[in-house]
């Protein structure tokens, strides 16, 4: 069976390249890369429901420990119930970038698979470029060895042609001369039997030398004719030879060749039984390599559950403990925030005591003059821990004439000291500067 492979190279490396494609698009329709399974991993899952997040912002908003008013109440529930709303928004988003990056390595895997298989594609493409490769040389050498043979052929014609064509040049130029030579013969014939009558013994003398001479020319001619015929009778035979010899150095170079050939195609088939070998071999220790690679990977898939669990346990552990320690900052920021608001207000009405206080102190020292009902004047001051102006008095506005801005600003000067600033409050110099609006 091996010799009838190695008489048809061409199939087997076409069935070679078959199978090797069908194993590598075998191979490439697996999924080899496998997701963790969180359910698996046992990695504990807890779900925040619609219900439970009102529950805890009802009792974020239970929790302040102040309770002013039901305003500050309703507002302080909002805002918890807008945090959870944000921590829900948060969740979303924290799935979708989840979603989003399974898509992204989902597509990576697909984009390398595809890469593979165009790999794969390529391969395939250049053993048939290589296979048309060599058919197209072997034609090649074919049709160079019938163009070899077509030539010696043409010119073992050409010479027999020329051969063919010198023999009939020298049959037409004997045949001319012995035409010439009995035209002669005729010639002198005739002329012979002119003076036959004078010399008839002379003449029969002439005549049988002459025809001895004729006889002996005949003879020569005859000779040459018959030399020459020997001469083309060995050219013939020479060219005969000539072309046996070309022909037979034609064979042996034909057999050289083919033996060339086998050999070369006997090598080829070596080699190849060879790289299949070879071949086989590094399918073997791939495969092995391959198998290594997979528990390697399991390992290592393994390995990397038991790390994610692990951080998980650590990010819900450190989660648990910043959601307290928030809770207690929270619950710290509420009840100060509360405080705040609380004294805040109580400074507030307390300003505003004082500046009805320093009003109603000044008004009654005060004498608009007369004509100037329905002018207003608006004074801007600041008063001293002790209740006198500390930066004198800057009238703002006023719609009156000057005598009615001087009289608001006479009421000022003569009302000093005037009520001092509430002592329980720590008022910094912004607080001691007040606007009035005398009218």
């Amino acid at each position: 069976m091996l010799k009838v492979l190695l008489r048809h190279p061409g199939a087997v490396l076409g069935a070679v390249i078959l199978h090797l494609l069908l194993g590598g698009l075998f191979f490439f329709s697996f999924e080899w890369t496998e997701k963790p399974d969180i359910a698996e991993a046992g990695i504990p899952i807890a779900l925040i429901t619609e219900g439970s997040l009102d529950t805890q912002a009802n009792n974020v908003a239970e929790g302040a420990s102040s309770k002013p008013s039901e305003k500050q109440t309703l507002k302080e529930k909002q805002e918890a119930k807008k945090k959870v709303e944000e921590q829900k928004q948060l969740q979303k988003e924290r799935e979708q970038q989840k979603t989003a990056d399974a898509e992204k390595r989902k597509a990576s895997q697909q984009k390398a698979k595809q890469l593979k298989k165009e790999k794969l594609a390529i391969a395939a493409a250049q053993a048939l470029k290589l296979k048309k490769e060599a058919d197209t040389k072997k034609l090649l050498q074919q049709k160079k060895t019938q163009e070899e043979e077509q030539r010696l052929e043409r010119e073992a014609a050409e010479q027999e042609k020329a051969i063919a064509e010198r023999e009939e040049q020298r049959k037409a130029e004997e045949e001319k001369q012995l035409a010439e030579e009995e035209k002669k013969a005729q010639t002198e014939k005739e002329l012979a039997a002119t003076k036959a009558k004078e010399a008839e013994h002379k003449a029969q003398a002439e005549a049988e030398a002459k025809e001895k001479t004729k006889k002996e020319k005949a003879e020569k001619l005859a000779a040459k004719k018959a030399e020459e015929k020997a001469a083309e009778k060995k050219a013939k035979a020479k060219v005969k030879k000539e072309a046996k010899r070309k022909a037979r150095k034609l064979a042996e170079k034909k057999a050289k060749e083919k033996a060339t050939e086998k050999a070369a195609k006997l090598k080829k088939e070596k080699e190849a039984e060879e790289a299949a070998e070879r071949k086989l071999a590094e399918k073997k220790k791939a495969k092995a390599a391959e198998v290594k690679a997979d528990r390697e990977k399991a390992e290592a898939l393994a390995a990397k559950k038991a790390e994610y669990h692990r951080k998980w346990q650590e990010a819900q552990t450190k989660k648990k403990t910043e959601a307290a320690a928030a809770d207690a900052k929270r619950k710290s920021d509420a009840e100060a925030a509360a405080k705040n608001k609380s004294l805040e207000k109580a400074k507030y009405g307390a300003l505003v005591s004082w500046g009805g206080k320093i009003t109603q102190h000044v008004k009654r020292r005060w004498h608009p003059p007369p004509g100037t009902k329905g002018d207003q004047a608006k004074v801007r001051i600041t008063i001293s821990n002790s209740g006198f102006i500390s930066s004198g008095i800057q009238i703002k506005s006023c719609s009156g004439n000057a005598e009615f801005c001087a009289s608001v600003k006479e009421a000022f000067e003569r009302s000093e000291p005037l009520p001092r600033p509430p002592s329980k409050y720590n008022l910094n110099k912004s607080d001691r500067t007040i606007t009035f609006n005398m009218d």
